[in-house]
């Protein structure tokens, strides 16, 4: 006689395997169109920077004689009264100060807004590429970076990032695959946000291995979930927000590259993932 429940779950399990071979299939297709995307935006974007800088190198000649023109065209007689009717015309009776004030904030705004368009287009032609199978030497560091730009729009609203990153060695393997793990647990954090929190992160190197950390002030995982946690399909999101296999996937890759994850929690007050990688041994 078939056991009902167990039918049940093995039914729900092979719905979710097939839902998530689909997304997996969307993703390595977004993943590609992705990668065409960033490559097509980098042109535009370069444009803006360089007419941007361009612009800001000429007003730092125009603005002192336009500044000069302004005052000498507010002589009461002559020439000058003369300029100050015709410019007074020209601008529509505007008061020209305030403007001439406001053009190089406004230019080093676009800038800076430029440069934050080629971060994101950057991070996301770094996890379009993909890892060669042999591996290659990484930094951790950049692939926190890069992955905290992806999450960037995930996590502004909902946490004050707080970054204790310092100089570690370089490590050897997929740097992509990395990043991933490193997405998934900032996702994670800041969807264990239940209000506006604070996540922390960082990198240290300890005796022969390198750690990342990440942790937030959320609603914390109960013990009794804690063993479960990196069990494929298990999950504490309610449904639809989760597949249960974010953190199973972190830590086959995280295993595969000779680490570990480790996990520490308390309802109420938060969670805290600890990543240790191997720091790779001259050979002898």
């Amino acid at each position: 006689m078939t056991d009902e429940p167990e039918s049940i779950r093995l039914r729900d399990q092979v719905r979710d395997i097939q839902a998530q071979l689909v997304r997996s299939e969307k993703m390595a297709v977004l993943g590609s169109l992705t990668a065409g995307v960033a490559h097509e935006l980098n042109n535009p974007i370069g444009f803006v920077k360089n007419n941007t800088v361009m612009l800001e190198e000429y007003l730092q000649v125009l603005l002192p004689v336009l500044r000069e023109v302004l005052v000498w065209s507010r002589e009461p007689e002559g020439l000058a009264a003369t300029l100050g009717e015709r410019i007074a015309s020209a601008s529509g009776g505007e008061d020209l100060e305030p403007i001439l004030d406001d053009l190089a904030p406004l230019l080093a705004d676009t800038r800076e807004g430029a440069q934050r368009l080629e971060d994101i287009v950057g991070g996301l032609r770094s996890f379009a590429r993909a890892d060669t199978p042999e591996g290659e030497p990484f930094d951790i560091n950049q692939c926190v970076k890069d992955a905290l730009k992806v999450a960037w729009n995930e996590l502004k609203y909902k946490a004050t990032v707080v970054q204790s990153m310092t100089e570690v060695q370089v490590l050897n393997g997929k740097p992509g695959e990395i990043k991933q793990v490193i997405l998934n647990l900032l996702v994670n954090a800041s969807q264990a946000l239940a209000d506006y929190g604070e996540i922390r992160l960082g990198t240290r190197q300890l005796d022969g291995e390198v750690e990342f950390f990440i942790a937030d002030t959320g609603t914390g995982i109960a013990q009794e979930h804690l063993e479960r946690l990196f069990t494929p399909f298990f999950t504490t999101k309610p449904a639809g927000k989760g597949t249960g296999l974010g953190l199973s996937i972190s830590r086959d890759i995280v295993t595969a590259h000779g680490g570990r994850i480790e996990v520490t929690s308390k309802l109420g007050e938060g969670s805290e993932f600890r990543v240790f990688l191997p720091i790779p041994q001259d050979d002898p």
